[in-house]
C-alpha cells in the first residue's frame, strides 16, 4: 500500500499540479527519509493513537507527508505514506482492520 501511496503522490504532483520536477523531488525525498530509518528506526515515538501504538505503528515526516511504519524484529515495514491533509487515522484503521 505504501508503494501505491508514493506513486499516487508523485502522479498527483506531476499531473494534477503539473510540476514533474517537484514530483520527482518529493518521491526521492520520501524514499531517502525511508532509507534513513535503517540507521535508527526507534527514533520516532509510537503513534499517539492508542490502538495504533499497541500495533507498534510509528511515524516519520517528510514535508507534507507522514510515513507510517512498524518494526518487527530486524525488519522495518512501511505501512502507508499519507498527505498531512487526509484523515490518516481512518486510512490506518482500514489498513489494519480496526
Amino acid at each position: 500500500m505504501a508503494e501505491k501511496d508514493l506513486e499516487n503522490a508523485g502522479d498527483y504532483i506531476a499531473y494534477e499540479l503539473k510540476n514533474p520536477f517537484a514530483a520527482e523531488n518529493t518521491v526521492s525525498g520520501i524514499r531517502a527519509k525511508i532509507n534513513s530509518l535503517v540507521n535508527f528506526p526507534e527514533r520516532n515515538e509510537l503513534d499517539e493513537d492508542e490502538s495504533l501504538a499497541r500495533l507498534g505503528v510509528r511515524k516519520d515526516y517528510y514535508r507534507n507527508y507522514k510515513i507510517y511504519y512498524v518494526i518487527q524484529e530486524d525488519t522495518i515495514y512501511i505501512v502507508r505514506i499519507l498527505h498531512m491533509l487526509v484523515d490518516s487515522k481512518a486510512w490506518l484503521y482500514r489498513t489494519f482492520g480496526l
